[in-house]
């Protein structure tokens, strides 16, 4: 009688690695209602809240009232321009930046001091927003000490009153302030390479753009994608820096929302400004993954 490998064990799964796997099974499954519970009252709650408020007809107009308002007057959409404008430039400078440091943290840093170096970057993310934003008034102000640098060694005369108060200093500050959340997603991506994969591309010969064109790359763009998803859409709404650094050519959509909430008090055409950022990110975040997809071929 010929013993078939199922009853022999021979390729059949064993008793605890079974029990274990449904186990955990069982727990996501009674997790998943769970979370679901915590968000509605904390995060679709507040956003159907949103919605709702922003298509309230007032004064005996349309529910698209609040709409052709904020977009009629054409300030909003001169405002969403200069947030992309504002947005682009930071995250492009932020990755221009973060990537050789993640990629010189990953490769060339060794191990035991990778942990070290990534602690720094989250310890210099948690600083108050507030704390960093005043922060920088001591570097790019009048009296700060970059314009003291420069008059210092004879390449100005006069203080630069252009540093601070500007889109430039917008820019600046959002990088310097957001750049540990580019950093650490794109690292972590670029664990899953393999170093002796890295190595095989150099025996064969390939160059340094070949080899991060064909390896590198492909396989950090989640990592791009996840930076972008953590940094582009809260950099795009951002109010407090360009409220504090910037000037009336660098103001974003935040500053929209918040001038029609706190000095207008028109709640539905800031709900509206809101439902738009809103809807904008989220096909910001759908094209970001389709490119991924393409880059990295999954």
């Amino acid at each position: 009688m010929a013993v078939t490998p199922v009853a022999a064990g021979v390729g059949a799964p064993t008793g605890p690695g079974r029990v274990g796997r449904s186990r955990v099974q069982r727990t996501a499954v009674w997790m998943l209602p769970l979370s679901l519970l915590m968000l509605l009252p904390f995060f679709y709650a507040p956003l159907v809240g949103l919605l709702a408020r922003s298509v309230r007809p007032e004064d005996g107009g349309s529910v698209w009232s609040a709409y052709d308002k904020v977009l009629g007057t054409g300030h909003l959409l001169g405002t969403v321009r200069q947030s992309f404008e504002i947005a682009g430039l930071s995250f492009g400078l932020m990755l221009l930046l973060g990537y050789p440091l993640a990629y010189l943290i990953r490769f060339r840093v060794r191990p035991h001091m990778r942990l070290p170096l990534l602690m720094l970057l989250v310890l210099a993310g948690s600083i108050s927003d507030i704390v960093r934003i005043y922060s920088w008034y001591a570097l790019l102000g009048t009296h700060g000490i970059v314009n003291k640098t420069l008059m210092g060694i004879g390449l100005t005369s006069e203080p630069i009153h252009g540093l601070l108060f500007s889109r430039f200093a917008v820019v600046i500050v959002l990088t310097a302030g957001w750049l540990p959340y580019v950093v650490i997603p794109i690292y972590s991506a670029m664990r899953s390479i393999d170093a002796s994969l890295v190595e095989a591309s150099r025996d064969l010969y390939a160059g340094r753009f070949a080899l991060f064109r064909s390896v590198v790359l492909p396989m950090s763009a989640p990592g791009i994608l996840g930076a972008f998803i953590i940094v582009f859409v809260p950099v795009l709404s951002d109010f407090a820096t360009p409220a504090l650094v910037g000037g009336p050519s660098s103001l974003m959509v935040g500053n929209f929302v918040s001038d029609q909430l706190l000095q207008v008090g028109d709640w539905s055409s800031a709900s509206a400004a809101a439902s738009l950022l809103l809807v904008v990110s989220m096909v910001l975040v759908g094209g970001a993954q389709w490119v991924t997809r393409r880059v990295s071929g999954t």
